[in-house]
């Protein structure tokens, strides 16, 4: 019900009341897989409540951990997925073709994980930093990637405006989401951006996560969960909007938006998708309603179709160690007993322990020696890549399940 929460204020507007849409009850750190080095990493819980602003409609978490406790040491790494890499080629021609690049060739990216994504841009013939608070960017200077180990915002965008100038280009994917204080985020892109830049932010669209369940996205690091409306809000906070949008499929379904000063040319590239948020009720409590019983169906089914499968002899393994899929397992109580183990193709997971249920990870060779009937696609954003990987790397010939929206055995 809308009204006030304990503890609750909203990361956007300040408010202090909200409607709860999904309480995950007590749950470890997504990303804390334990092993030798760290055998006790997963003992801790936190709690993991999903709520939406009755002021400004924004789609968060209620609890904040430490950032630094969630991303200093950091597992994923952008360039193990071939997907990824492909996409980083073509998202930097894109980038390439509409900036206007007589302005300067700099360009910024916030989050730059391994530096994959600058390493395409510079491809494209930008001139590229990034910024990243992780122990991940090692692997970017090695590549020659010019990186700021820090958290992004106004203090840092300050400091690469002294150091380097202002950026023609800045590129945020898949971090405003993350971080607590978004605020400061967009603020740093202001004061970083030049007057006639262009800033490009992706995120995951909130849209796929109400209509397709994606319930499994909402961990500790994601502490946002974006509308088209409720980043415009957020822009016109710091004077920058939307110019140009478009939709791609990374993520599970993201938008992609230009975005540029308020006093800067261009027409508002966001018009007609705020209407249709409106008609879907899509910043309103009211157009959640359903939602947590809706998860908690597909969860006694998942439960139930892995239970069945064991009961019959089957052998059931996982793919795709993700920090969503540790969102999952948990919530649904996946244990070995179920799932005996869960593949994955990065070296800095393998060996490891799913935080909380324990399920060992393994390398795709190992995981193949236990000779599975199905396999649960984990990190089902990456199901053809996942699907193709089996069949014509690993010469798999069983059949696989697909968690969501309903889980399911598929046919390919």
């Amino acid at each position: 019900m809308p009204g006030p929460l304990p503890e609750y204020r909203c990361r956007v507007c300040g408010s202090g009341t909200a409607t709860l849409l999904l309480d995950y009850g007590m749950v470890p750190l997504a990303n804390a897989f334990t092993g030798p080095a760290h055998p006790d990493a997963d003992q801790a819980r936190y709690p993991l409540t999903l709520v939406q602003c009755d002021a400004c409609g924004m789609v968060q978490i209620k609890e904040i951990v430490p950032p630094a406790e969630l991303f200093t040491s950091y597992p994923w790494v952008s360039g193990t997925s071939s997907t990824l890499r492909e996409y980083a080629t073509g998202f930097a021609r894109r980038i390439a073709d509409r900036v206007d690049q007589s302005a300067g060739r700099f360009l910024l990216e916030i989050a730059s994980n391994d530096g994959s994504m600058l390493a395409a841009c510079r491809d494209a013939g930008f001139d590229v930093l990034g910024v990243d608070p992780s122990d991940v960017t090692a692997e970017a200077v090695r590549r020659g990637i010019p990186t700021i180990r820090a958290f992004f915002g106004a203090d840092v965008a300050e400091q690469v405006v002294a150091e380097r100038g202002r950026a023609n280009v800045v590129v945020a994917r898949n971090v405003i989401g993350h971080v607590a204080e978004p605020n400061d985020l967009v603020e740093g892109i202001r004061k970083v951006l030049l007057p006639t830049g262009r800033a490009f932010i992706e995120t995951p669209y909130a849209l796929r996560l109400r209509q397709e369940l994606q319930y499994d996205t909402v961990f500790h690091e994601h502490v946002c969960y974006l509308t088209i409306g409720t980043l415009t809000t957020l822009l016109a906070r710091h004077g920058l909007r939307i110019v140009d949008l478009s939709f791609v499929k990374m993520n599970g379904g993201s938008f992609l938006a230009e975005v540029a000063h308020q006093d800067a040319g261009g027409l508002d590239g966001a018009h007609g998708i705020l209407d249709l948020e409106e008609i879907l009720e899509l910043n309103r409590a009211r157009g959640w309603e359903g939602f947590a019983a809706q998860v908690d169906d597909q969860r006694r089914g998942l439960v139930r179709l892995l239970t069945e499968l064991r009961a019959s002899g089957a052998t059931v393994v996982a793919y795709g160690a993700a920090a969503k899929f540790m969102t999952m397992l948990n919530y649904c109580g996946i244990t070995p007993a179920l799932v005996e183990a869960c593949g994955d193709a990065n070296p800095r997971k393998e060996g490891l322990l799913c935080p909380g249920v324990r399920i060992p990870v393994e390398s795709p060779a190992a995981l193949m020696t236990h000779q599975p009937d199905y396999v649960l696609i984990g990190a089902w954003n990456f199901r053809d890549e996942i699907v193709r990987f089996f069949r014509e790397k690993l010469g798999y010939r069983g059949r696989f399940i697909v968690p969501l929206p309903v889980a399911q055995v598929v046919p390919t």
